[in-house]
């Protein structure tokens, strides 16, 4: 029987005191072509398996094409720094790689009380930014609503004293003509 889906994997190694994230940026043609989002960050999931006192972390991507390639940012957390690394992902599996992906990263650190951070989706529910609590690793989720105007909002709430990280994919327009112009290339390659 053939597998109804295939994946690409990759593993990463933490050592006592390390936490990485991994986050697939993934790229939607048709959704920038109906005006929403072209690049969005998504929280890959690991399964965690104890190695010999080392924590190693699988992660596994869904191979939508024969021959595709995916980019990945790997977030790793110490209890005092945090680190970032770029690469691809693909049949011959992860390498870390200069990248093109316009991602910028900065740190959020409220120390009065509560604070909420207002932030905007698109219509078919992607974010091009990353709220992560540097203190449990975990993604900090926004509760969403929907505005006076019907659109949709989220609201993250950020706690005081702790530390969090934002990651954020940014695209400008010379990026979005590279980005459209290989699209065509590989489309006209496979006529």
């Amino acid at each position: 029987m053939d597998n109804l889906f295939q994946m690409n994997k990759f593993e990463v190694v933490d050592l006592p005191g390390m936490n990485t994230l991994a986050f697939l940026v993934e790229k939607d043609f048709d959704a920038y072509a109906q005006g929403y989002a072209l690049l969005s960050l998504e929280k890959l999931r690991g399964v965690e398996v104890n190695d010999g006192g080392q924590i190693k972390k699988v992660f596994n991507v869904l191979i939508e094409e024969q021959d595709d390639e995916d980019d990945i940012v790997l977030l790793t957390l110490t209890d005092r720094k945090a680190f970032l690394s770029l690469g691809i992902l693909d049949s011959d599996g992860f390498r870390t790689e200069e990248s093109n992906i316009p991602l910028s990263f900065g740190t959020i650190y409220n120390t009065e009380e509560i604070e909420y951070k207002e932030v905007n989706y698109t219509p078919d529910m992607k974010r091009n930014f990353s709220i992560i609590d540097s203190q449990t690793g975990e993604e900090v989720r926004p509760t969403l609503y929907k505005d006076e105007n019907g659109e949709v909002k989220g609201r993250c709430k950020i706690m005081p004293n702790r530390p969090y990280i934002v990651l954020e994919v940014t695209v400008d327009d010379s990026y979005i003509r590279e980005l459209l112009n290989e699209e065509a290339e590989e489309n006209e390659s496979i006529v």
